[in-house]
């Protein structure tokens, strides 16, 4: 039954990435975009925004599935996974088809943006290596492999300390203050678990800040700020706090441009990506601190009282098809970079 139902989705898949390329896609320059049928709906947001306001470079974007078989090489000028990472996480089968890909996009000299080899860099404890290295403060992490040797010695991470999934965004994190706390934890009900030292990043006011900040290429977009009453601060309506002043606050953070954007460059570079979004928050110092690297973060226009986020929103697509068309050896208009910049 299980079987049946993936292959009518994949059949289903096929039939609307076709009648999407019929209906968008034209000309001999092309960006060969790759999704899968369990993530069918990664970027669209792209695409739709591109539909409404920049037709001629939508009309780039073919969209394919894996297993992806190219015929026309000549035409791609780019190539796009658009891939949730890392993708050895949910589909063995899929690192494999997309790498293989990836190894034709070479052979042909077709530009890769995040190639797929490269994702697994943005996994918790390796990123904060990496990152690290560039002279960026990351939290302390341990891998998780031995459940009793972490509860014993909780392998080095001071106190206090939570656990989460080294790979994937968004999942669980779960605290521990105490050694008694480290022992009860149910580390085994994680797939990949890591330590994480929780460094004390409360602002004088009492609250938690997370900043997220978007590399595209050369460039760099200050996105959003998520506020929080609580250590874990995420942009759900059950974590993030909203007032006018917050509001304020986040409108100057996001028209700002970022002092530190030079070392982002070299974090992202270490990373061994082209795209990636730093969530990042500030010690008492008012230094960074590195919480994680997200090579593919979820974008949409925000509508209610968040609405003025649809501006850095935009600054970041622009951004993004302004990195894709560079990797093709093609100009942007200056419409686009207008966006960018502005």
């Amino acid at each position: 039954m299980g079987q049946r139902r993936s292959i009518r989705r994949q059949a289903g898949f096929l039939l609307w990435h076709g009648a999407e390329n019929l209906r968008h896609v034209r000309g001999d320059r092309r960006f060969l975009v790759v999704r899968d049928s369990r993530h069918h709906l990664i970027y669209d947001v792209v695409l739709n925004w591109l539909a409404l306001h920049f037709p001629d470079i939508r009309a780039m974007f073919e969209l394919h599935t894996l297993p992806c078989r190219p015929i026309r090489w000549s035409r791609y000028a780019l190539h796009l996974p658009w891939l949730p990472d890392p993708v050895q996480e949910w589909s063995p089968s899929a690192y494999q088809q997309a790498n293989r890909l990836a190894r034709r996009c070479d052979q042909q000299r077709v530009p890769i943006v995040n190639r797929v080899d490269h994702l697994p860099n943005a996994g918790k404890s390796r990123a904060a290596e990496l990152v690290a290295a560039t002279g960026i403060r990351t939290p302390r992490m341990a891998r998780i492999e031995n459940f009793e040797e972490f509860r014993e010695t909780r392998l080095g991470i001071p106190l206090p300390l939570f656990v989460r999934e080294d790979w994937g965004h968004g999942g669980r994190l779960i605290r521990a203050d105490s050694d008694a706390e480290v022992r009860a934890l149910p580390v085994h009900e994680f797939t990949r678990p890591v330590a994480v030292e929780l460094v004390d990043v409360q602002s004088d006011d009492g609250l938690f800040r997370k900043y997220r900040y978007v590399v595209c290429g050369a460039r760099g977009i200050r996105q959003s700020i998520h506020v929080s009453q609580d250590w874990c601060v995420r942009g759900s309506p059950e974590y993030a706090i909203f007032t006018e002043a917050l509001r304020d606050e986040e409108i100057d953070f996001t028209e700002r441009s970022e002092p530190d954007h030079t070392r982002f460059i070299d974090a992202r570079d270490a990373l061994g990506l082209d795209f990636v979004a730093f969530d990042y928050s500030l010690d008492p110092r008012g230094e960074l601190v590195m919480w994680e690297a997200n090579p593919l973060p979820a974008l949409h226009f925000s509508v209610g009282r968040r609405r003025y986020r649809s501006i850095p929103t935009t600054r970041v697509l622009a951004a993004m098809t302004e990195l894709y068309l560079d990797r093709a050896g093609m100009t942007a208009p200056d419409s686009l970079t207008e966006l960018v910049v502005t």
